[in-house]
């Protein structure tokens, strides 16, 4: 009973404190707010979002094909980016080269300018042909730039479904004796392209030339849940960067207890010295379990961030509690006085922090998320309660975190260990 009471005295005081509940609830939430509302997150009085026309910039250097009848697959693509449904999402604006085109988003006067090759046509068309759609960015810019890509990714992947289905036909009709001639092959790929803008109808309103394209609601509704995902890495990343610098925090009161000479008088209490810190270690997994609850739920609600099943929801954020408690108590045991605790604190959990949440800052960084930020992210605690929620926000399952999970609680038991035994030492 003695642990428990100690415990219980030291998460009253914890929840007491007007800094826990600043740097706990109040600043997490605010930078995440902050990001919300830049972000475009909050609802017009339409219901859509309030997000600012798209400008871009389109160079095509795709001509007429007399091979195709004079067909031109990027005049197509421009006309599916200009088409009325999308006016409302972005505004094409032909640019008479690629240089020109570049220099608007160096300008900043755009947000995106598309490149399309010559010969286009050609290899969009033709069985073994390839081409390269250059997409040139505003690298200060996540939504209008991901809208657009997404909206070109629809149609480069149904002229490449055509081609792959005109292929199979061919050559299972050779197989059976039958000739296939251009001819032929083109109605056949006139007959697939037919099929996928039926199917595109079926499946959601708007408008299609060869495969369907996204009604304004519908491409702001994307947007929001982009926005939503961006709201979602900035609140994982807050909530667990202040996650453990309150488990530290509550470590420090050792220290503050022993410059005051209370925990002198309490080790010379009949209460062993292993109730004493164990009350307070339980105590500083109470409060993190609250102040993580609280979290997740008030990010639930203002947010609308969905975090993902319960289980691995559990297990990630048991994990991250248990870690940021350990590691409070290792990162304490090396300090001398509290004096010494504002200088540590900002310090190293500051750039442990910045380190852990490095996925977040590149996540416009091609193959970040695998390659050397995330091997770099996991070098610190921090990365790996930043990687499980990550997980989370994925749509991981159990199976998907438990490795995260496991790697967590041994990262626990080790800082645990070595915190534990400096302050037994400290303290005989």
């Amino acid at each position: 009973m003695r642990v428990l009471d100690i415990a219980l005295k030291d998460m009253l005081r914890s929840i007491r404190s007007a800094s826990f509940l600043a740097f706990g609830f109040f600043v997490p939430l605010l930078v995440s707010g902050i990001f919300y509302f830049a972000f475009g997150g909050m609802a017009s009085g339409d219901g859509g979002s309030d997000l600012p026309v798209i400008q871009v910039q389109v160079t095509n250097l795709d001509g007429p094909d007399s091979q195709y009848e004079g067909l031109s697959v990027g005049q197509m693509l421009v006309d599916v980016l200009r088409a009325k449904d999308l006016a409302k999402v972005m505004q094409v604006t032909a640019a008479a080269d690629p240089t020109s085109a570049r220099a608007a988003v160096d300008r900043q006067d755009a947000s995106v300018a598309i490149i399309i090759p010559a010969g286009f046509t050609n290899a969009a068309l033709a069985a073994q042909g390839q081409a390269t759609i250059e997409l040139y960015q505003d690298p200060t810019l996540v939504l209008g730039p991901a809208i657009v890509e997404s909206i070109i990714r629809q149609m480069v992947d149904g002229f490449s479904g055509t081609k792959i289905a005109s292929d199979i036909a061919a050559r299972q009709l050779a197989a059976h004796g039958v000739t296939v001639d251009a001819a032929m092959q083109q109605g056949i790929q006139i007959q697939y392209r037919e099929w996928a803008t039926a199917l595109g109808q079926s499946q959601q309103e708007g408008t299609s030339v060869l495969l369907e394209t996204r009604s304004p609601a519908s491409a702001e509704t994307e947007a929001t849940e982009a926005g939503t995902d961006v709201i979602s890495m900035i609140m994982s990343g807050m909530m667990v960067f202040y996650v453990f610098f309150t488990g530290a925090a509550s470590a420090q009161s050792l220290l503050q207890e022993e410059e005051a000479g209370t925990l002198a008088r309490l080790f010379t209490t009949p209460t062993p010295q292993s109730a004493i810190l164990g009350g307070r270690l339980l105590a500083t997994l109470v409060t993190l379990v609250v102040q993580v609850a609280v979290l997740l739920v008030l990010s639930a609600l203002v947010f609308r961030i969905n975090w993902g099943r319960p289980l691995p929801l559990v297990l990630v954020t048991l994990g991250m509690v248990v870690l940021s408690a350990a590691f409070g108590l290792f990162v304490t045991s090396l300090l001398k006085n509290s004096r010494q605790g504002g200088v540590v604190y900002g310090g190293v959990l500051t750039v442990a922090g910045m380190v852990g949440m490095i996925g977040i800052f590149t996540v416009n960084v091609p193959n970040a998320s695998t390659g050397p930020f995330e091997t770099i992210s996991l070098l610190v605690p921090h990365g790996w309660a930043v990687r499980g929620y990550s997980l989370l926000l994925e749509g991981g399952g159990a199976s998907d975190v438990l490795p995260t999970f496991v790697a967590m609680l041994i990262l626990s038991l080790a800082f645990f260990l070595v915190g534990l035994m400096r302050f037994r030492k400290r303290f005989s």
